[in-house]
């Protein structure tokens, strides 16, 4: 039987336990928006506090007669190394959306993130069967290392190693702000399993990971000063980071900016209730975040208006980019059984960073959004507020002149549904092919 000094593991794994809970009082006291992350942190804390209860279990029942305790000794062990494989894969999609924001990006790599954690899943069913590849239970009820017990650490090591390359490529492609807690979670976590992994019975592992996340905790206050409460996205404040980071660059690129302003925002205020209002901002950043991916970064800029920047070679990216928005806002309308519709006024630029500056870059894209803004103002936007056409139309699209422009110098597209949408101008007359109109 190995030697184990069941006082340590009991008072480290109890300080382990009330640092996760103070962690846990901390968070519920905070009185912010709850987001994808906040749900994927608090994830993590509770599989690390079952993991601290269960490992103190093994070592008080390791080598005790009966069959409850050799049951317990196999399902407590189960969960460990699953416990273990579960927080790695979930520090990396936290990271990975605490960087981009996007749920669509996380819903495509979750397939080829957690297929390390199914494969150890599947060995330890095995293991459940007598297998013996990660762990065995003796005789004697004591715990045994199996001969792919290295497996679960090299998962670790792995999913670490991701988050560490995904802050790398964040700043280096996006100019993004350095992800501040990441090598304040890798490397207690890697100190901790490391240690645990050569000396078996000292019981370090889930304490270091509990002291991870105390200082993951502390330093997200920083991160948190680029984040926008209420919609989850980035603020006003990191906005300006990043352009005058891309259009400073000496590296030539074209980079596009959409301006997105919400359509009778005011009017969803005085009807429903600013609860209602705060409402919408909180499922317009959502929405916002399912279609947008790596190459995008998306802002709440002020009050009601959004801006989607990034790299693109053309505008038919953005043109896909506003149709997928446009697909999301539409299903939200048709689903959510809010008492309000979403409607946007967006407007779209491309430049080359070596052409603008920020406030030029950014006066184009609220030019442009503030043309389409007066277009939902006109005769049409003022029938259809009234609720006197909000019918389906079954021409795919038809044309009209916009305020103060001429035939052939631009027009507004209208899209078949007219419940929701997104505005779009198209200035034919210039040779920029820049398009704001109307898809509804």
């Amino acid at each position: 039987m190995n030697t184990i000094n069941i006082e340590e593991v009991i008072i480290v794994n109890s300080a382990g336990v009330l640092i996760l809970v103070l962690s846990l009082l901390f968070r519920m006291g905070n009185t912010e928006e709850k987001h994808f992350d906040d749900h994927v942190f608090r994830l993590m804390i509770g599989i690390t506090l079952g993991a601290l209860v269960a490992e103190t279990l093994t070592f008080l029942v390791d080598g005790r007669p009966g069959t409850l305790v050799r049951c317990m000794q196999y399902l407590l062990n189960a969960y460990l190394f699953l416990a273990s494989c579960s927080v790695g894969t979930l520090w990396v999609l936290y990271v990975d959306y605490r960087i981009y924001h996007s749920l669509k990006r996380i819903q495509r790599r979750m397939i080829w993130v957690a297929a390390p954690l199914v494969l150890v899943a599947v060995l330890i069913v095995c293991d459940l069967f007598g297998a013996g590849l990660i762990f065995s239970v003796s005789e004697e009820n004591v715990y045994c290392r199996g001969r792919l017990m290295v497996l679960p650490c090299l998962v670790l090591f792995y999913e670490y190693g991701t988050s560490l390359i995904l802050a790398i490529f964040a700043v280096k492609r996006n100019n993004h702000v350095r992800f501040f807690p990441i090598l304040y979670f890798v490397l207690p976590c890697v100190v901790g399993t490391v240690i645990q992994g050569l000396c078996y019975g000292l019981s370090v592992g889930w304490f270091c990971v509990a002291l991870a996340f105390t200082f993951v905790q502390m330093q997200l206050n920083n991160q948190n000063a680029f984040v926008d409460d209420l919609s989850g996205l980035y603020n006003r404040k990191y906005y300006y980071h990043v352009i005058g980071k891309l259009l400073g660059s000496k590296k030539n690129q074209t980079i596009y900016g959409i301006m997105m302003d919400v359509n009778d925002f005011k009017s969803i205020n005085d009807r429903f209730g600013h609860s209602a209002g705060d409402d919408a901002i909180r499922s317009l950043g959502k929405l916002i975040s399912e279609v947008t991916t790596e190459q995008d970064i998306a802002f709440r800029h002020a009050g009601d208006e959004f801006i989607i920047i990034g790299t693109a070679e053309d505008e038919t990216y953005v043109e896909q980019l506003i149709d997928a928005l446009t697909q999301r806002t539409e299903h939200f309308n048709d689903t959510a059984g809010r008492p309000y519709q979403l409607t946007l006024a967006s407007g779209y630029t491309l430049c080359n960073t070596a052409q603008l500056d920020s406030n030029s870059f950014l006066h184009q894209m609220d030019l442009k959004m503030y043309e389409a803004k007066n277009a939902y103002y006109s005769q049409e936007g003022k029938e259809r507020r009234k609720g006197s056409r909000r019918d389906t139309q079954t021409a795919p699209y038809s044309e009209m002149p916009l305020p103060g422009k001429a035939p052939g110098q631009g027009f507004l597209f209208v899209a078949k549904r007219r419940e929701s949408g997104i505005i779009i101008y198209h200035d034919s007359g210039s040779g920029n092919s820049h398009t704001q109109g109307e898809r509804i």
